[in-house]
């Protein structure tokens, strides 16, 4: 280890004197109780020992402090060196050099100095530490003249110094109260900053809620405000239609009654099928037009609340029928241009269905007569004619001689024409349903 040593000021190596070296325990301790014990750590916080520091200072050593906060973390080293561990007893002679190790760590921690030094680098100390010596003391026996001096002969201003180091020590006590006092009223007021700070920062969360809420509220207004135009031009619209549909009659619409040239005359029609018009008309369209006029006159007689006596019509289309309820008999209401004898027989059934149908028709006439209803003038219905003309089926036996005395039909009156007979009756009836339609109509739209 001898070899190892180094002066800690010029750096060469160095051999430890013999008193060093073979130092001893109770010398160690003499030593280490002469030397000037370490600065003991300041009690203070750091916030009081910033609050001691004068006004002017605390920002800088706030700024230092909060840039360094691990300046108060330090730990304290003892003042002697650890023992030595009691592992195994060593002798006297083996502690020595350890000793004098310990020693030299501790004039380091202790003093200016580091240690250890050579012998002219001590002396060389010693000499610079004995002019600083001389050097204070020369200045402190000047102190102490001047001081005998002013008390001597300046005992007045020494007197009026004192005053006045009295009088600056107060004020500056009033001073630190009052700073204390502008302290604290910061501190309020710093309070209050945040307080309104806060509150200001509520306010602004606040009113962004309002606005968002605002705007969403605005934006409501306006879909409802949208949705009440469409519904309001939806309920124009509807009432409109309503206007229209109120002004229209169904049986208008469902049965359109008008005319059609054929031939040197007129055919009436509905819904556009021609009724009569035999034979440039033929029987599916002519069994079609008969079904719409049955249909006709059965709906008109539940409008208006009227009830058949003795028939029941049961419309279906081209092959409508009536029924004869007192004789239990079902009349067809549709024909067929065929000569064949079953074909024939059906178009006796086809006349004698034209005869009842037009018994209905008389009936809801004379119920129209009955409720004050003008729907039966000009029109005359007696058995099978309407305004004189037949509705029977023209032509059955005059287009086989003789056959119809096997039918039983030889013995019935042939007109002249009795196509356009028929075709006469047939607009008549369809006349009649059109006064009816339009009667009815006029009724509603009053």
């Amino acid at each position: 280890m001898a070899d190892s040593l180094a002066c800690q000021r010029c750096h060469q190596p160095l051999l430890r004197d013999a008193s060093v070296a073979n130092l001893t325990a109770s010398q160690y301790a003499l030593i280490a109780n002469t030397l000037p014990a370490p600065p003991r750590p300041s009690a203070l916080a750091p916030q009081a020992k910033l609050d001691a520091l004068p006004p002017a200072s605390r920002a800088s050593a706030a700024a230092w402090a909060s840039a360094n906060p691990i300046a108060e973390s330090y730990v304290l080293l003892p003042d002697r060196a650890p023992a030595p561990a009691q592992a195994r007893p060593a002798s006297p002679q083996g502690n020595r050099p350890r000793l004098a190790a310990n020693l030299e760590a501790l004039l380091s921690a202790r003093t200016a100095i580091d240690h250890p030094l050579c012998t002219e680098c001590t002396g060389l100390f010693q000499a610079e530490l004995q002019r600083e010596l001389e050097e204070l003391t020369r200045e402190r026996d000047a102190y102490i003249a001047f001081e005998r001096g002013l008390r001597k002969d300046g005992a007045p201003e020494w007197d009026a110094l004192t005053a006045r180091r009295a009088a600056l020590e107060d004020e500056e006590a009033g001073l630190r109260i009052a700073l204390r006092l502008e302290e604290d009223k910061l501190r309020l007021a710093k309070e209050e900053e945040a307080r309104v700070r806060a509150d200001e920062e509520a306010v602004e969360r606040d009113e962004a809620a309002f606005l968002k809420s605002h705007a969403a509220l605005h934006g409501d207004m306006e879909t409802l405000a949208n949705q009440l135009a469409s519904a309001k031009t939806q309920l124009l619209l509807s009432q409109q239609l309503l206007a229209h549909l109120e002004s229209t009659n169904v049986y208008n619409d469902a049965f359109q009654i008008g005319h059609a040239p054929l031939d040197n005359g007129h055919v009436g029609t509905i819904n556009g099928l021609r009724l009569g018009g035999r034979p440039s008309v033929d029987f599916d369209e002519i069994n079609a037009a008969w079904g719409l006029v049955a249909l006709c006159i059965d709906r008109l007689a539940v409008r208006v609340g009227y009830s058949f006596q003795r028939y029941k019509i049961i419309p279906l289309g081209s092959f409508s029928r009536i029924e004869d309820l007192p004789g239990r008999t079902s009349y067809e209401l549709y024909g067929s241009g065929d000569l064949t004898p079953g074909r024939l027989w059906q178009n006796r059934q086809f006349s004698s269905g034209l005869v009842a149908l037009l018994d209905c028709l008389r009936q809801l006439l004379e119920h129209g007569r009955a409720t004050g209803r003008a729907w039966g003038s000009g029109v005359e219905i007696s058995k099978d004619r309407i305004n004189g003309h037949s509705v029977r089926l023209p032509g059955i036996t005059s287009g086989l001689p003789g056959f119809g005395s096997v039918m039983g039909l030889g013995g019935e009156e042939v007109d002249a024409n009795p196509d356009e007979q028929w075709t006469r009756a047939c607009r008549a009836v369809l006349t009649a349903l059109k006064r009816i339609l339009v009667v009815e109509s006029e009724a509603e739209r009053q």
